[in-house]
């Protein structure tokens, strides 16, 4: 199969921004003398913060987030906010960007170990749905609340939307136009984004065999895409 789509080599932590508690007492800096460097210091916080602000934005939304509501959540000052973002917009920016090379390199990983490719889009796929269900806070915030927010973290969203088109990359298939793939991927974020807003995150798997119908349909015919409807390819 083609090598991993749009996916920055592994690197840092491996946990979905908003999964864990910025106020867990485990993530706590002593006052005094603590034996941290400034260095480490700033990463903690920058970390709490990141997850608090997926925290705020998944429960308010993101026109109800404010920077005082962020740092409360994380258990800082609004100068430490000030040290390492410039705005709201730019908090959101990084937690946005780090869950989504998480969940590509998640989903990557799924499809490189498929037999073929219609079955890589389906661990993909399988892979997606699971980690937006266990995270339903990330998930909000990236698939809901990122539309509200201003236009850098928007072309941001188009941006990694983009990023999907490396999955339709397999000598298997002949060429497909972009329009084509980026019609697709759009539809799939269309059927998530409506999951969320009225259902509950932790059915996100059941879209599943649907979802990977709507992907191979246009691509490998009706009778080749059937037995995936059904979950029994």
């Amino acid at each position: 199969m083609a090598g991993q789509p749009g996916v920055p080599e592994a690197g840092g932590t491996d946990v979905l921004p908003g999964s864990r508690s910025a106020l867990d007492p485990g993530r706590a800096i002593k006052p005094g003398r603590h034996g941290l460097s400034p260095e480490t210091v700033a990463g903690i916080q920058r970390e709490r913060l990141i997850d608090a602000f997926v925290q705020v934005v998944s429960e308010r939304g993101f026109a109800h987030t404010t920077i005082g509501r962020v740092t409360e959540g994380a258990g800082v000052t609004k100068k430490t906010f000030y040290t390492h973002f410039t705005d709201l917009d730019d908090c959101f920016l990084a937690a946005y960007q780090r869950g989504m090379d998480i969940l590509l390199r998640r989903m990557a990983e799924a499809y490189e170990a498929a037999p073929s490719w219609p079955d890589g889009i389906r661990a993909a796929l399988r892979r997606m749905l699971a980690i937006l269900a266990a995270e339903p806070r990330f998930a909000r915030a990236s698939l809901v609340e990122v539309n509200a927010a201003g236009p850098q973290v928007r072309q941001a969203r188009i941006d990694n939307l983009a990023r999907f088109r490396g999955f339709f990359e397999d000598p298997s298939l002949p060429p497909v136009p972009v329009a084509v793939i980026d019609a697709i991927v759009g539809g799939i974020y269309s059927a998530i984004h409506v999951q969320m807003e009225t259902g509950e995150a932790e059915e996100l798997p059941s879209l599943l065999p649907a979802l990977t119908y709507f992907v191979l349909l246009p691509l490998i015919g009706r009778e080749a895409a059937s037995p995936y409807l059904t979950g029994d390819p």
